[in-house]
């Protein structure tokens, strides 16, 4: 099966390294910026796998002039490994949809003791990401619908997300966050 993969670092290199291994004809795409060869990417390949660093460069690789969905023939498998805000990764599921495309939120996590998978998406396109997410890492569970893949990485995380840099052991400013105050009630700051 073609495969493109989008984004770089380590976590890529070793998913890439394991689907070459059992078959697959990989065609990487280092980064989102060069728009006409990722419509070219979508394409040639029956799935597109995204590992990229944050929301934007998401859309800009699903939906600026000349990216993914403009290559969408109809259905193609997309599957985000990123992390994203679960709103982003539901609304960005609807809209490839409506381009007779497939897209799963699948947030990979984990390191050197292995990678775990929360996949969000249809029945039908999370049962084809599965058998391949299951090549590399054997911790891939089915958290429901569009966008319940980034909510239970949330959950799993304690509510973190990648730009997270507070100290927080006890998850008090976490929690404060997460609780809706009324503004003349109480006026806390969360650090």
């Amino acid at each position: 099966m073609d495969i493109g993969f989008i984004g770089g670092g380590e976590v890529a290199d070793a998913i890439m390294d394991r689907l070459r291994e059992v078959g697959h004809r990989l065609h990487r795409h280092p980064n989102a910026h060069a728009r006409g060869s990722l419509r070219v990417l979508a394409e040639r390949c029956d799935v597109v796998m995204m590992l990229l660093p944050d929301a934007r460069a998401v859309e800009r690789a699903l939906f600026a002039e000349d990216s993914l969905a403009a290559g969408l023939s109809g259905g193609e498998l997309l599957i985000d490994l990123s992390s994203l805000p679960p709103e982003q990764a539901a609304t960005n599921a609807t809209r490839i949809a409506e381009l007779g495309g497939q897209l799963v939120d699948a947030p990979v996590s984990g390191g050197a003791k292995g990678y775990r998978i929360d996949l969000g998406g249809s029945d039908a396109a999370c049962a084809w990401a599965e058998s391949l997410l299951r090549v590399f890492t054997s911790t891939v569970e089915r958290a429901g619908g569009p966008g319940a893949g980034q909510r239970a990485r949330l959950a799993r995380s304690g509510g973190r997300t990648a730009d997270w840099t507070g100290d927080d052991p006890d998850g008090l400013h976490r929690l404060l966050r997460l609780m809706a105050f009324d503004g003349a009630d109480c006026a806390l700051s969360a650090g």
